[in-house]
């Protein structure tokens, strides 16, 4: 059995491809190279109703009930029909009640195949069905009139028994009819992901009788574009009233990013958006009673947390309306630059690290976080702190803070899932301790567990803040296995900050770069040589700088001695005398095992090191 692929190429072409059902299934279990399903299932849990997914071209398009192919006129031409037909259920509420309504489909002997739709909100059922005597159309005419006589009758089967797996509301079971089509031979979907789809190697096909009249089912097979929407439910004539007073002087948005509703008075618009606090909504339920309408606070709050206020994520508008944006100038090379160094990879380092940054706003590093700091070294007044403002466009300022107190991990945490960039200035006041320990975990998390104030449970929120710092100091860094996570540069002069930045350019071109697969992480190559460039910035304890007076590494074995850091240490202690503390014995060690061309073997009594004492 086999059906049809159509691909759209860059060029906006499509090509045709016939393939078996179970070469589909085969590919249905993984997501693409490009992680196109992952990337999409996650704009649409984050994207307003109104955002498209500037990738969906991208994604094949299967058409399960025909084969076909291209004329020479470049047309389309049904070569053969299965019967196979495709229905689509949803909206689903999430992964459990998907499953759900495969294994209720699964029930059913003429269903063929059951899997999770690409926006992850539907089901996809592929059903068979045939005449009474096991025929099936040969004539593209008979083909579009045997569908139109199905659809009706299976949608209603399937309908009854859909709904036992329901955990909300309604779900609605319909042809899988893609918009911008009105045949029902042409039900298909987008290429999808499933790891556990349902599929029966043998099934009972449903029997469609070829006198069966499509007047006698009440539905209409398949959208249209001008059909009229269904209209919305009963509304008492007082609360319909207080909706048309609000909306006639305010507008409303839900900011899904800050957690609560702003409004903006149409004839101050240009005030901004504001929070609705608690005397907002007080001073609209006055509004409202002085104009007459008996209503209360609470039908004030039911409004505005309503699906009635539109949703708005202002990190996720504006980064996808820069899309096909960009004029192709390197603008973040341009910004990189403006940071005088001597290093000669910070460019690139930095591109690396604002595209991680980026990416992780729109969701993109799902499995782990950005792990890059960049860390800006110089005396005072040379604006560092002014330029890690200024990466934030101004719109977005409420993004980002330079105020965070580590101690207080849960703040830090949640100022993760908040805030879009997390500005560690004065780095040198952190402790080593937290800079080994907590920070060195937080820099790589990819999601954040906390409770909400007067929560019940510990929520999984997605991180969206990257980390960028600033110090004073040179010997700043003291953690040699943690060094990689940190892009230390020292300044030669001040940042230049004079010049405004093309915003919309610089975010352009990062949306046309991830969109790219441009790698937003250091390869191995990179980061042996970040690690090399941040040994200047290692803040070296006694221990370490009595290391090399009292020791040399040989570079063959019986040129010097295996000892165990306890003897190391106990000769750097007789030489150094009260200045070494026994109590650091453990993070001496540490940098024993990270010092390069130190060669060390597993004896009796822990790991040896291979030395030469002076």
């Amino acid at each position: 059995m086999k059906l049809s692929f159509i691909r759209t190429d860059k060029q906006n072409r499509k090509h045709f491809k016939n393939v078996p059902l179970e070469t589909m299934m085969q590919k249905v279990l993984q997501d693409n190279v490009t992680n196109d399903i992952e990337n999409l299932r996650d704009f649409v849990e984050r994207a307003d109703s109104w955002m498209t997914y500037g990738r969906m071209h991208r994604i094949p398009a299967a058409y399960p009930s025909v084969t076909m192919r291209t004329t020479k006129e470049g047309d389309r031409q049904v070569t053969g029909f299965n019967g196979l037909l495709t229905l689509t259920v949803g909206p689903l509420h999430d992964l459990k009640e998907a499953e759900a309504v495969k294994r209720m489909a699964a029930l059913l002997p003429c269903t063929k195949v059951a899997l999770r739709g690409s926006s992850g909100k539907t089901v996809k059922i592929l059903i068979s069905a045939s005449r009474p005597n096991g025929s099936l159309p040969e004539e593209e005419n008979e083909m579009e009139a045997f569908c139109k006589q199905a659809y009706p009758l299976v949608c209603r089967i399937y309908e009854t028994v859909i709904q036992l797996a329901a955990t909300s509301e309604r779900l609605t079971v319909m042809p899988a009819v893609r918009e911008g089509n009105t045949s029902l031979l042409m039900a298909g979907f987008r290429m999808t992901v499933d790891p556990h789809p349902y599929m029966r190697e043998e099934t009972m096909a449903i029997n469609i009788p070829e006198n069966l009249p499509v007047e006698e089912v009440g539905i209409i097979p398949g959208p249209s574009k001008n059909a009229e929407a269904p209209s919305s439910p009963a509304i008492s004539e007082m609360m319909q009233r207080l909706i048309d007073l609000l909306e006639q002087q305010y507008n409303f948005r839900m900011n899904t990013m800050m957690g609560y509703v702003e409004y903006r008075k149409k004839e101050k618009w240009h005030l901004g958006w504001r929070p609705v606090d608690e005397r907002v909504r007080n001073s609209l339920a006055m509004e409202a009673r002085l104009a007459g309408l008996n209503v209360w606070d609470k039908d004030i709050v039911r409004y505005l947390n309503s699906g009635m206020v539109r949703a708005y994520n202002p990190i996720e508008e504006y980064l996808w309306g820069l899309v096909n944006k960009w004029d192709g100038r390197d603008y973040i090379g341009a910004l990189a630059r403006r940071v005088p160094t001597k290093n000669p990879h910070w460019p690139q380092w930095f591109r690396t690290w604002f595209l991680a940054m980026v990416a992780q706003w729109l969701g993109m590093k799902r499995n782990y976080g950005n792990a890059l700091v960049p860390l800006l070294i110089s005396k005072q007044g040379y604006n560092k702190s002014t330029f890690c403002k200024s990466l934030i466009p101004i719109d977005l300022q409420w993004g980002y803070t330079d105020n965070l107190i580590l101690s207080e991990k849960k703040s830090v945490l949640q100022a993760m899932s908040q805030f879009l960039l997390i500005n560690l200035d004065e780095f040198n006041q952190i402790s080593p301790a937290v800079q080994q320990g907590f920070l060195k975990n937080i820099i790589q998390l990819a999601s954040v567990k906390v409770k909400r104030p007067y929560g019940r449970h510990v929520e999984d929120f997605p991180r969206l803040a990257s980390f960028i710092a600033t110090t004073n100091m040179a010997d700043i860094l003291v953690d040699p296995s943690g060094n990689r996570r940190f892009i230390g540069v020292e300044l030669t002069g001040p940042i230049d900050v004079s010049q405004k930045i093309n915003y919309d350019q610089l975010y352009a071109q990062a949306v046309t770069l991830l969109d790219q697969k441009e790698p937003t992480w250091l390869d191995e190559e990179q980061t042996r040589l970040l690690m090399e460039s941040n040994r200047q910035f290692q803040l070296c304890s006694p221990e370490e700088q009595f290391f090399e007076e009292c020791f040399t590494i040989p570079e063959k074995e019986e040129d010097g001695t295996y000892l165990t850091t306890a003897a190391i240490f106990a000769v750097i202690k007789k030489k150094a005398g009260s200045a070494i503390r026994y109590g650091n014995l453990i993070a001496f060690g540490r940098f024993l095992s990270n010092m390069e061309h130190l060669k060390q073997k597993r004896i009796r009594q822990g790991t040896a090191y291979l030395v030469r004492q002076k």
